[in-house]
């Protein structure tokens, strides 16, 4: 074979070879597009049932609650939240504890409502629980147990649940109990706090008295808790 022929048919090899590696890289791309959009719907759709879920527990009975937009929170009203009196935690010394009971009935039919969501084909797959968060809260002043004493507020509110039937843990429901003191986001006395939080020298001087008293209360909230999506 001459070289000239030779040289020929080295090119037309050569050709093939390298049309024949653009289509690969070709495929490989369409491929790997096509995975990432598919990534991309189902990373969408999870987000959407997320969402879903996280408005689901927003829904709370607005004759007992509020939302306070600002904290991203739903909290009891005023007018249900137990004002306990100062350094005490017996629950059974308010006026209201009917009320409170009342509160906890429709927490439960909440609970009820979500649990029946968690059931369905949509998001059966999640593996979704719900934790109850009771948080007993005080009033900034000298004592020196504020953290127990808070503490044994939301208890004490647990307690009188119970004994009137009102069990979360038989909703399959986990529920915590805290007291957070004096710390945390509060829900009265906000301009001083914000004051604080800010570093504004003046801070003293927007401390509300009748306010703080206010914060010897109980924050109770609904968190939705997703093991898999």
């Amino acid at each position: 074979m001459s070289d000239k022929k030779k040289q020929s048919f080295f090119w037309v090899s050569y050709s093939d070879l390298m049309t024949s590696l653009f289509f690969i890289m070709l495929l490989l791309f369409v491929l790997a597009s096509g995975g990432m959009y598919l990534d991309k719907e189902a990373t969408e759709e999870q987000l959407r049932k997320i969402e879903e879920i996280q408005e689901a527990v927003k829904q709370l009975p607005t004759q007992y609650f509020e939302e306070d937009k600002e904290n991203h929170r739903w909290t009891l009203k005023k007018e249900f939240s137990p004002a306990f009196k100062e350094r005490e935690a017996n629950i059974y010394a308010l006026n209201d504890t009917a009320k409170l009971v009342e509160v906890g009935n429709s927490l439960i039919e909440v609970i009820k409502k979500l649990n029946y969501l968690k059931e369905t084909s949509k998001y059966k797959d999640m593996n979704i629980s719900y934790l109850v968060v009771i948080e007993g809260m005080a009033s900034r002043d000298k004592y020196y147990d504020n953290d127990g004493l808070s503490y044994r507020r939301a208890l004490s509110l647990y307690y009188l649940w119970k004994k009137n039937g009102i069990s979360f843990e038989q909703s399959q429901c986990e529920v915590q109990i805290s007291g957070s003191g004096i710390r945390g986001i509060r829900p009265y006395n906000t301009d001083y706090y914000n004051a604080v939080k800010q570093g504004d020298p003046d801070a003293d001087s927007k401390f509300n008295l009748l306010e703080e008293k206010k914060n010897q209360c109980i924050i109770i909230q609904i968190i939705p808790k997703i093991s898999s999506i």
